[in-house]
Parts: structure tokens; C-alpha cells; sequence
């Protein structure tokens, strides 16, 4: 599993990240239940092929429609996102889109992680 593994079709292009996904999972996780990272981590290891799957443009390219990513974490955790307990406002609700795009942004700066899933357009413009 690693960083910049570069999909093509010839029309589109996009780049994986799957070392930073799953670091950036673990964290979510950490940040979202209130577990250890030792927690998150032991959590996400045993689901590492999910993020080995990432591996070709149809596979990278419905996962990058999975955003926010926090639904990805809490599924991994709990079995399904709509059993979390969250110990933060989720996403879904008013007051947590903004909170999860932050936490999300601080997970990536502070543990020097890249995004997931980069489409080459994005990268463009």
C-alpha cells in the first residue's frame, strides 16, 4: 500500500493515495469516537484490503464519491455508520459539515498525509 499510484483511461486521470486514506481513516476514527489510535489502527488493519482495492479508476473513482470520508470511518468502527455514536456532530447534521471538513483538513496538515483520491482536472484548476 502506498501513496501516488497514478489511474488512467485515457480520458480521465486521477491519483490514490491509499497510505493516506488509511491514515487519515485511523484518525477520523480517533477523532470521532474518542478510541486510542492504537484502537483505530487495530480497527482499520484488519479492513486493509478496502484500501489495497483502491486500485483502479472505476474502484478510485466511486470511492472518491464516498466523501465525506467519515462515513467510510464510522462503518469501519462500528459496523455502520448509522449505528455510530459519534462523540462529535457528524457531517449529516447543521452544525457538523464544517467541524468535519476542518477535523478533515487538520488530520492531513498535521500528519502530513495527502488527499485520498486527487483528480488530475482538480490538480488543473
Amino acid at each position: 500500500m502506498r501513496d501516488g499510484i497514478v489511474l488512467s483511461d485515457g480520458k480521465d486521470t486521477l491519483i490514490v493515495n491509499q497510505l493516506s486514506y488509511c491514515e487519515s481513516i485511523k484518525w477520523l476514527i480517533v477523532k470521532y469516537t474518542g478510541v486510542s489510535y492504537q484502537e483505530a489502527n487495530a480497527c482499520v488493519e484488519q479492513r486493509i484490503s478496502f484500501f489495497e482495492g483502491i486500485d483502479d479508476l472505476l474502484s478510485a473513482s466511486l470511492e472518491s464519491h464516498s466523501w465525506p470520508y467519515y462515513y467510510t470511518a464510522m462503518d469501519m468502527f462500528f459496523g455502520s455508520h448509522i449505528q455510530a455514536k459519534p462523540v462529535l456532530p457528524p457531517p449529516d447534521t447543521p452544525e457538523g459539515l464544517a467541524l468535519y471538513e476542518k477535523n478533515e483538513a487538520d488530520i492531513l496538515r498535521e500528519h502530513g498525509l495527502n488527499d485520498p483520491i486527487i483528480w488530475e482536472s482538480d490538480r488543473n484548476h
